[in-house]
């Protein structure tokens, strides 16, 4: 499943992407923003697959974005513009789709991204095989069992890591942890990652630990953690 975000100033250009996300099985909806300005900061904390980026917005615009990327997920531009078609395919977007959208056309564009993805080369998980990471606290550099971390919680620019035994205060993202664990740990919220092994319950928007710790599941993440359980 990809994790998508769409981008667009427009509420009902938003909406209708909205709803072809959710009728999309192999798509989760992971954000949506009205401004391009907000995506940077959103992607330092947030991975995602996909972006559904509009070009003309006020300020910063969709070229502008693509200029100031370093590692972009895979891009569908969706406008109302067609001449802005040859610059954007300099950026290496996947699609450029012509408002209004049909969902025929929207479908085929994800199945374009699905074969971009399927032949990209794939790096290897720090964690794929040998079931650890090493997790620098301070000054000690820890090997963790990724099956003995509880969950993982944001705290301004470091997570705090949560083991059986104690808690590592690491400098780095949650979405760095997140796919490091290669699936070990899961996002429920934007500053919660937990382990499916050690979660007691789940009541209402909260997922229960052993210990009665309970944490927040988000609303956009809600979907994709209840799919995970089963």
């Amino acid at each position: 499943m990809m994790n998508c975000l769409i981008v667009d100033d427009e509420p009902i250009a938003r909406s209708i992407l909205e709803k072809y996300v959710d009728k999309t099985p192999s798509l989760r909806l992971a954000g949506s923003i009205d401004n391009a300005l907000d995506v940077l900061g959103y992607l330092s904390e947030d991975k995602v697959d996909l972006m559904f980026l509009d070009i003309n917005m006020p300020e910063f615009t969709g070229i502008d974005l693509l200029k100031s990327m370093r590692h972009p997920p895979a891009i569908i531009i969706t406008t109302a513009y067609a001449e802005y078609g040859a610059e954007s395919y300099e950026y290496d977007v996947a699609d450029y789709l012509m408002k209004p959208i049909p969902f025929e056309r929207f479908l085929k564009a994800i199945q374009k991204v699905g074969e971009r993805i399927e032949d990209a080369p794939q790096e290897a998980s720090p964690s794929q095989g040998v079931g650890f990471i090493f997790l620098k606290d301070d000054h000690v550099t820890h090997k963790v069992l990724v099956k003995d971390i509880l969950y993982a919680q944001a705290y301004g620019n470091y997570i705090k890591v949560f083991l059986q035994d104690k808690m590592l205060l690491v400098r780095k993202t949650i979405s760095d942890l997140e796919a490091e664990t290669s699936g070990g740990l899961i996002r429920i919220h934007k500053s919660y990652l937990v382990s499916l092994h050690h979660i007691e319950a789940t009541a209402g928007n909260e997922v229960v630990m052993p210990s009665g710790q309970r944490l927040p599941i988000g609303k956009v993440y809600k979907k994709g953690f209840a799919e995970r359980l089963g």
